[in-house]
């Protein structure tokens, strides 16, 4: 096989694995979010509240629903991703 055949392979490969992490991740987020915001911002809101005063809720509460997708969505494309990599990494140790 050439080089510019493997590096084509290895190229739709990491595609591959982009576009299941990220399908994935997206996925997780929309199911993790409500939940995972509904179980912290009571908490937020009173960190805030005491820190900052209670005229910023509606900010608070907008900022930390993006801050809880955003990291739902960064931790699971970075399970999956890093998940499918082993397991093809697995595979090929195991076959060639």
């Amino acid at each position: 096989m050439s080089s510019a055949t493997k590096n084509s392979a290895r190229s739709l490969y990491e595609k591959s694995i982009q576009l299941i992490a990220n399908t994935a991740a997206i996925i997780a987020a929309f199911f993790a979010t409500g939940p995972l915001y509904a179980l912290s911002i009571d908490l937020v809101l009173s960190f805030s509240a005491k820190q900052y005063g209670d005229g910023l809720d509606w900010l608070v509460e907008a900022f930390w629903f993006v801050v809880v997708g955003a990291i739902t969505y960064g931790i699971a494309r970075a399970t999956v991703a890093t998940a499918i990599a082993m397991g093809g990494l697995a595979l090929a140790a195991r076959f060639l």
